[in-house]
């Protein structure tokens, strides 16, 4: 998935394009300052000429890439809420399409009527649509470029730089606008006769023309231009921008009528146009400092370092509360095409991956775009449940779009179980990170409650007294051949295991009872996880992983689902250790990049943070472009990986995992235990990180110097007992703020809400910012012993 980048050591971390093709800029680590998000940049030194290379910019509604030297400068532009949501659901009336019929059938072995039931007849009722639907191409010629230099500056969120024609130097700055939907364009000596134009989807992709979308109109009303496109059965986007320069403003809007998006389009671009470029960029530049204040983190290699914030970047320049969460590719469609895999909800790894980093981050704002989206689609999932399955609960299908509409996919992925625990855990997640009842009894007890209502009707009790999985599959594994289908999955195990706990916590904070004993039942009579004589993880019973594979997700019970972890005993960490040790093994060649954001956390948990880096590590060499952005494969054909050739396919959800994997490896907060640095590599001889957001509702700040924790600070977002793993180990500390009192190996503390307790060794200053100073630098080569 996407280009390996060489990187100096003891070097500042940036993606780019320089001549000769090499990504990447450095300077002296000596430079590297104390504001770590005010040298997160990618600097291009030569013009991205191709979509794949450009800079993304967004504000979780309007999605613009900016590439192009010149002749053009291009700005692919995309808007969260444009999707084409009319399906052929026909294939729903066929008699055997149920769940009764698929278990039949599958048993007795009738492939060929199972792929033409389950996913054939829905996918040739449905070759184009349902699908995400983006705007087209924004233009502006100003000639072919000579010199060009222009960087994405992640803290203000904004690409500047100057580009070099045959006929004048100019200078350019763009930004989406935090708040507002506008794009906003400034470019200096641009030419008299230079006009900013915009080509429909329409007019560069004639596949549109088959959902039938009438044409798009043009106005011009003296300088100003306004494209109008309607969607038949969804909303109607308009954009309106002022045709000539040197300051642009392209506002995209939607509504319920044409009418309604013009106006709201217009005014858009005239109040921006009003404020002035300035005014705008300064207001836009505040926005993105509150959001960047926080949280932070201080590491000693800036490649690693890049990953947190760009994840972050990215999650927040797509995703906004109030709006449709971002699907594969966010709001960055890859130019003139129709989006890879519809633009759709992934739910075997792409959503959860993507939404990760909102809760570490503490944006969990973010994250209730994804869960909103959960609640109000209950409805329509409750329906497709009665309708396939026959009974009561959601089942969670896995490729869908906004409203629970169903795409067209492989249907042994389609029809997994896993999915609905999976989409469940991050409406978990936001639970344990806020600690919010309110929340909790308005969204996220309803939606979780649903799944395990479906669990609940739809597990079968068989001879061995054991709750079983009639027919599921592990995905991705075989893809969707015949031996991909299969009983008792472990995922399907470990997530509805957790569900059922999860339940039963939910229902106690609420003070209520309506499901636990039932969920402590089907928890008891679940069918035991399936190991192999050397206690590694089966995908299911008598059948062990056998091939190297992108997907883990036999692996689920130790990481994310967290049901077998390494503080359960020596069993559980000899299981841990073997599943580890075979998964391994097999090899890393039918990876994908997306599995190293995965495993990076999967090694933090697990306390193996030499393996956590190295995924890390690995994603950054092979499967980033120069703009860091993760592209399905290796068209460096490295070896690296089979996923290799020039077909790119654009996909977010890695960028953030390694974003979360990065927050994972500094602090961990599961089963009410906050642990300080867990899993760093041995040769950071320093790192930091100010107000990451644990489980538990806690904001941590922590200080690591020569190979030993030096400071904490805990500030509780909720009244809660605080207990602390004991992060000094034998080094006298003092602290600021409640007693303390020692557990075992365990600190434990009573917190206020808003309370914070400070916890250092001696000699350290109170002040984060002084005790952070140099967190940043140091030796990180492994050569020598440091």
């Amino acid at each position: 998935m996407a280009l390996r980048c060489r990187f100096m050591v003891l070097a500042v971390f940036l993606f780019g394009l320089l001549p000769g093709w090499f990504p990447g800029w450095s300077r002296s680590a000596s430079a590297r300052g104390d504001d770590p998000v005010a040298e997160q940049r990618i600097v291009h030194k030569r013009p991205p000429l191709r979509w794949e290379d450009g800079f993304p910019l967004g504000n979780g509604q309007v999605g613009v890439m900016m590439w192009g030297g010149g002749e053009p400068l291009a700005f692919t532009l995309d808007k969260a809420d444009l999707w084409d949501l009319r399906a052929n659901t026909d294939y729903l009336s066929q008699p055997q399409c149920n769940y009764a019929s698929l278990v039949r059938l599958v048993e007795e072995k009738r492939f060929a009527e199972v792929d033409e039931i389950f996913e054939k007849r829905q996918g040739r009722d449905n070759p184009v649509g349902p699908t995400k639907i983006s705007i087209g191409r924004a233009e502006l010629r100003l000639g072919t470029p000579g010199r060009y230099e222009c960087s994405l500056d992640l803290g203000t969120a904004s690409v500047a730089g100057t580009i070099e024609t045959e006929s004048a130097r100019h200078r350019v700055q763009a930004f989406v606008h935090r708040e507002q939907n506008v794009f906003c364009l400034r470019v200096a000596q641009a030419p008299p006769d230079a006009e900013l134009r915009l080509i429909p989807l329409a007019e560069m992709n004639a596949t549109l023309a088959r959902l039938d979308h009438p044409r798009p109109q043009l106005q011009t009303d003296g300088p100003l231009r306004v494209l109008l496109q309607s969607i038949p059965g969804g909303p109607a986007y308009a954009a309106a921008w002022n045709a000539a320069g040197p300051d642009y403003f392209l506002a995209i809007e939607s509504a319920a009528s044409a009418a309604e998006a013009v106006a709201k389009a217009r005014a858009t671009r005239d109040r921006a146009a009003a404020q002035g470029f300035d005014a705008l960029h300064a207001e836009h530049v505040r926005a993105w400092a509150g959001f960047w204040s926080s949280a932070a983190v201080y590491l000693p290699e800036p490649r690693i370092e890049f990953l947190w914030y760009y994840g972050q970047y990215l999650l927040a320049s797509s995703a906004r509360r109030g709006s449709l969460p971002p699907g594969l590719q966010g709001l960055w469609p890859m130019d003139g095409v129709m989006p890879p895999w519809r633009g759709d909800y992934h739910g075997d790894m792409n959503v959860q991956e993507t939404f990760w980093p909102a809760c570490s981050g503490g944006h969990l704002d973010l994250l209730d775009s994804w869960c909103d989206l959960m609640k109000d689609s209950i409805p329509a999932a409750q329906q497709f449940t009665r309708r396939f399955f026959g009974t009561e609960g959601t089942f969670w299908v896995c490729a869908t779009l906004p409203g629970y509409t169903v795409v067209p996919g492989w249907h042994t992925v389609q029809y997994a179980w896993s999915s609905s625990g999976w989409l469940g855990s991050l409406v978990w997640m936001r639970w344990r990170y806020s600690f919010d009842r309110p929340w909790l009894a308005e969204t996220g007890y309803p939606v979780l409650a649903e799944v395990f209502k479906f669990y609940r009707a739809n597990l079968r009790k068989e001879a061995d007294g054991r709750l079983h999985i009639p027919i599921s599959s592990s995905p991705e594994y075989c893809e969707n051949a015949p031996q991909a289908w299969c009983k008792d999955p472990n995922i399907d195990i470990a997530l509805i295991r957790r569900t059922c706990e999860w339940i039963v916590e939910m229902e106690e904070a609420l003070g209520k009872s309506e499901l636990t004993a039932s969920a402590k039942e089907v928890r008891a009579q679940l069918v035991p996880y399936h190991l192999t004589a050397r206690k590694e993880l089966c995908l299911w019973a008598d059948k062990p992983l056998d091939q190297s594979h992108r997907h883990p997700s036999h692996l689920m019970a130790i990481h994310p689902a967290m049901d077998i972890t390494v503080e359960d005993g020596a069993a559980a960490r000899a299981t841990i250790d073997a599943s580890l040790e075979q998964y391994f093994a097999l090899g890393q060649y039918r990876w994908a990049g997306h599995t190293y954001g995965q495993m990076a956390s999967f090694g933090a948990v697990a306390g193996r943070g030499e393996v956590a880096y190295d995924c890390l590590l690995r994603l950054s060499e092979y499967w980033l472009g120069p703009n860091g952005l993760h592209f399905n494969r290796d068209f460096r054909r490295t070896g690296a990986t089979c996923f290799q050739g020039s077909s790119l396919a654009f996909t977010m959800e890695a960028n953030c995992g390694a974003a979360a994997g990065v927050s994972d490896m500094l602090v961990q907060g599961w089963r009410d235990t906050l642990r300080i640095f867990p899993a760093v590599p041995r040769h950071w001889p320093s790192s930091a990180f100010r107000d990451l957001l644990a489980e538990g509702a806690f904001r941590v700040s922590a200080v690591r110097r020569d190979g030993r924790t030096t400071w904490v600070r805990v500030v509780a977002g909720v009244e809660r007992q605080l207990r602390l793993r004991d992060p000094f180990g034998d080094d006298p500390y003092l602290v600021s703020g409640p007693a303390v009192r020692r557990d075992g190996l365990d600190l434990v503390a009573d917190l206020a809400q808003g309370q914070e307790i400070i916890l250092r060794r001696h000699g350290e200053p109170l002040r984060f910012d002084e005790a952070a100073k140099g967190a940043r630098q140091g030796d990180i080569s492994r050569i020598g012993l440091h």
